[in-house]
């Protein structure tokens, strides 16, 4: 679990960490390196999810305020409308909902990962490892260059080098 920096210690989360149930790495010094240990994202509305879903894993959002924070803060998309592009995963509102994603296995099944699929063709399409390369031969070299349209199946999150199996749970953001 990784609350929010703004966020006070929490003595419910020191609890549950006292109980073995969770690991706060809130003071953890990079949320990249978090990233990469964890098998799966939940958020909220974490900016967090547009970086996590470049590594190509599992996203859930759980929103149980969506109602207050579209109509209080406005938003660009409709996260929890199910529709390719604009949810990057199984979605819940309520704790209950939450359990039964993981329970059921739809935070990994086949309709999350067509989800996460349009969700990273929108948002991560030029997230293939070359941006930093292209920006150089386009400004300092003077090449016009053909941009990818979407991940192709030869692209492979960074990440993917990393030997498979279990990375260590789950990531929480706020």
């Amino acid at each position: 679990m990784r609350a929010h920096y703004s966020y006070r210690p929490d003595d419910e989360l020191a609890r549950l960490q006292e109980a073995g149930s969770v690991i706060d790495v809130s003071r953890h010094r990079s949320v990249e390196e978090l990233c990469l240990a964890a098998d799966a994202l939940i958020t909220d509305y974490s900016s967090m999810m547009f970086d996590y879903a470049v590594l190509d894993r599992p996203v859930v959002i759980y929103a149980d305020d969506w109602d207050i924070y579209r109509s209080s803060r406005g938003v660009y998309f409709d996260l929890l409308s199910g529709s390719p592009g604009e949810t990057p995963g199984a979605v819940a509102r309520t704790e209950r909902e939450l359990v039964e994603v993981f329970r059921e296995g739809r935070w990994c099944d086949a309709d999350a990962t067509a989800l996460r699929t349009a969700f990273r063709a929108r948002f991560c399409r030029f997230d293939d490892g070359r941006a930093a390369e292209r920006v150089v031969r386009a400004l300092m070299l003077g090449q016009d260059l053909e941009l990818p349209l979407a991940p192709t199946p030869q692209t492979r999150p960074l990440a993917d080098s990393a030997p498979a199996g279990p990375r260590g749970g789950v990531l929480t953001a706020e």
